[in-house]
């Protein structure tokens, strides 16, 4: 019995050890991109949430090891800065790279 049972053992302590120091193409770990993903996420939240974001089909966010970037249009300087203001109240944001451009209503 134990010597069919150590294989299995020595299988599953590899996988351990093997799955914890995967990483993604873009050089994160599993762990780190699940958490980028939660903060991206609750970020777009967030902004869907706020009255001021009519405009949210024209953000986009993406977050990297904890730095969201905001990209998209909106329609003033104001909405701009406080789309930078609502990602950074978010848990687990480091920093915000406001990136949107601000388009005036035509």
């Amino acid at each position: 019995m134990k010597k069919a049972l150590f294989p299995v053992v020595l299988f599953v302590a590899m996988a351990l050890m093997f799955g914890s120091a995967l990483t993604t193409f873009a050089g994160r770990t599993a762990g780190v991109a699940i958490d980028d993903a939660a903060i991206t996420t609750k970020v777009k939240y967030e902004l869907a949430e706020d009255v001021k974001f009519s405009t949210l089909k024209t953000v986009q966010v993406d977050t990297h090891r904890g730095e969201v970037t905001l990209t998209g249009k909106v329609h003033t300087k104001q909405e701009k800065k406080h789309a930078g203001v609502v990602a950074k109240k978010v848990d687990g944001v480091v920093k915000v790279h406001n990136m949107l451009s601000v388009v005036p209503e035509k």
